[in-house]
């Protein structure tokens, strides 16, 4: 067992040493902040329906796309790791080895500021809608956001009878489903984070 752990730290100092990467404070705090900066300004802009960059976009027409023909909720996180680990690549290959290293540090710092004040916005969204009159809200999340909802009886002791619907959106159709519960007055609704779903 040590003659393995002492190989592969040889192994380690061997491959990180024919890296010509330099780090300094300077450097370090740069990332640091710079990256906690960036990832504070883009969770504003998440939080209030915008959309961080081309890559967002890219993979929610193809998460809407895979949704639509196999009906289906899929995640974005797998296709923005390999679009987003594509580009850094090729900055490694093409570019300036220290440059690609200091910007994939500042993505991850940024990701995982946006992550906290977004509550995981790469995640799917459980939206739970308790409310007496369900028929509308069902055709408006039908025909903006082309997504069904799982429906309910349920009682309330003040309310009495209600309807609860469950559905399933990605963070960027969070928006839209707001505005449609905010259109239908009288309904009661929260947001969870679901970290997988069971088939």
């Amino acid at each position: 067992m040590g003659a393995i752990i002492f190989t592969e730290h040889s192994f380690g100092l061997t491959l990180f040493e024919r890296i010509p990467f330099e780090l300094n404070t300077e450097h370090f705090l740069a990332v640091a902040f710079g990256g906690a900066i960036l990832g504070a300004g883009l969770a504003l802009i998440l939080k209030n329906g915008g959309c961080i960059d081309g890559s967002e976009i890219f993979a929610n027409i193809i998460v809407s796309e895979l949704t639509k023909h196999t009906g289906k909720n899929y995640g974005m996180t797998s296709i923005l790791l390999a679009f987003n680990g594509s580009v850094y690549f090729a900055a490694f290959l093409l570019i300036n080895t220290n440059a690609a290293l200091m910007s994939l540090l500042v993505y991850v710092v940024a990701t995982t500021v946006i992550d906290k004040v977004t509550d995981h916005f790469e995640a799917i969204k459980q939206v739970t809608i308790i409310t007496k009159n369900p028929d509308n809200i069902i055709e408006e999340i039908r025909t903006e956001l082309n997504k069904t909802c799982t429906i309910m009886d349920s009682f309330g002791v003040i309310a009495g009878e209600n309807k609860t619907l469950i559905c399933y959106i990605n963070y960027f159709e969070l928006q839209k489903m707001k505005e449609i519960i905010a259109r239908n007055k009288g309904s009661f609704s929260t947001v969870s984070t679901i970290d997988e779903i069971l088939r």
